[in-house]
């Protein structure tokens, strides 16, 4: 039975002998910061990429030949709408503007709200503009020449991730920048008012169009979704690093068991102390350290993540030269962090509680010895 004098001797013990678990502190908390800081960063690109999808439209339909990207007509777009079930289709032009001068790529997007003569740029966008000098106004060169358009607004960091690197000006400027004719779309925006059918509609638009591929907006979210649990080689480093310092973490709990404290235990034992009393002092010696590893790694964490915005770490999830100005949006997912959790804190336990059991079961007059 756990009592105070118990809690209280233990703490004593576990202050005497601060040293050998100092190693053991730091390891902990250096895993669980690290994993807690990839699941802080993940969730808050997935919640902000999944809020973006809710307000895109049922179906996006984009045309493709010889493998990349092509333009969609006007007689596309009314076959398309003709479709039993559909309700709307909005033909877009969208695509990417080569940014020679600091050889970055930007998002050009249709925005009829703004005059012919005017656009506005993402956070990112601007800090690469004014890079080159670019402080009110920016030069576009097409194939037809160059033309100026007037910068209003800056769209601010923490609005959501898709913006940061785009640019918004009005779909005339848009089709004279990405070369597209009065009738050409890049991309056909499907509205279905009944979410039954929207699969059957996606179906019917890629028999329609053999060429185009119909996306429909639960699988550009389920893309989101799973997008950022794996990142390459890098990402995968980073639970090796995790796995091995875990296990580094776990020997030397284990030595702090045979080591010295097997003297310890055996006199305990002598002076009058039972097994379940043993157990619980390296249950509570133990339990102060894992436990107040955790909640350290987690709140080094946070702060790393949402408050320094996560330097180094953000660019294996992000790796755009315009990522550094996305602002991450404090996500915490508390199932998550209980698996965490479980799989770190508990481990930790059983490899100290049960090597001292067996110690504390065996005999002990050599030890004492």
């Amino acid at each position: 039975m756990i009592t105070r004098n118990l809690i209280e001797y233990s703490i004593i013990l576990l202050f005497k002998d601060r040293s050998d678990h100092l190693f053991s502190f730091l390891i902990f908390t250096f895993i669980v910061t690290l994993l807690s800081a990839v699941l802080f960063i993940s969730d808050s690109l997935q919640s902000d990429l999944v809020e973006s999808v809710k307000f895109q439209p049922d179906i996006v339909v984009e045309n493709t030949l010889a493998g990349r990207a092509f333009k969609l007509s006007e007689e596309d777009l009314e076959r398309v709408a003709e479709l039993a079930g559909v309700s709307a289709v909005e033909g877009v032009v969208e695509g990417r503007y080569y940014f020679a001068q600091q050889r970055i790529w930007f998002d050009i997007k249709s925005d009829p709200s703004l005059s012919i003569a005017q656009m506005s740029v993402g956070a990112g966008v601007r800090e690469a503009m004014r890079a080159q000098h670019y402080e009110d106004e920016f030069n576009f060169f097409t194939p037809k020449g160059k033309f100026t358009l007037k910068i209003i607004n800056t769209h601010s960091p923490s609005t959501h991730l898709l913006s940061n690197g785009a640019i918004y000006v009005h779909p005339i400027n848009a089709r004279a920048i990405l070369g597209f004719g009065l009738e050409e779309y890049s991309k056909l925006y499907v509205s279905v008012p009944n979410p039954n059918e929207v699969g059957d509609i996606a179906l019917k638009i890629d028999q329609l169009l053999p060429t185009a591929k119909a996306t429909p907006k639960e699988d550009v979210m389920a893309g989101y979704q799973h997008l950022f649990y794996y990142k390459g080689g890098i990402f995968m480093i980073l639970y090796l690093v995790c796995m091995v310092s875990f296990l580094i973490l776990l020997k030397n709990q284990i030595g702090l068991v045979y080591g010295e404290k097997k003297r310890e235990i055996a006199i305990l034992r002598s002076i009058g102390y039972g097994i379940r009393e043993i157990i619980a002092m390296k249950f509570i010696q133990n339990g102060v350290v894992a436990l107040s590893a955790f909640g350290m790694g987690v709140l080094i964490a946070y702060v790393y993540v949402f408050v320094a915005q996560a330097p180094l770490l953000r660019l294996i999830f992000l790796g755009s030269e315009l990522s550094h100005r996305v602002e991450l949006t404090p996500i915490v997912d508390l199932n998550l962090l209980f698996l965490l959790f479980v799989f770190s804190v508990i481990p930790f336990m059983a490899f100290v509680i049960l090597p001292s059991w067996k110690v504390a079961i065996a005999d002990m007059s050599e030890a004492v010895r």
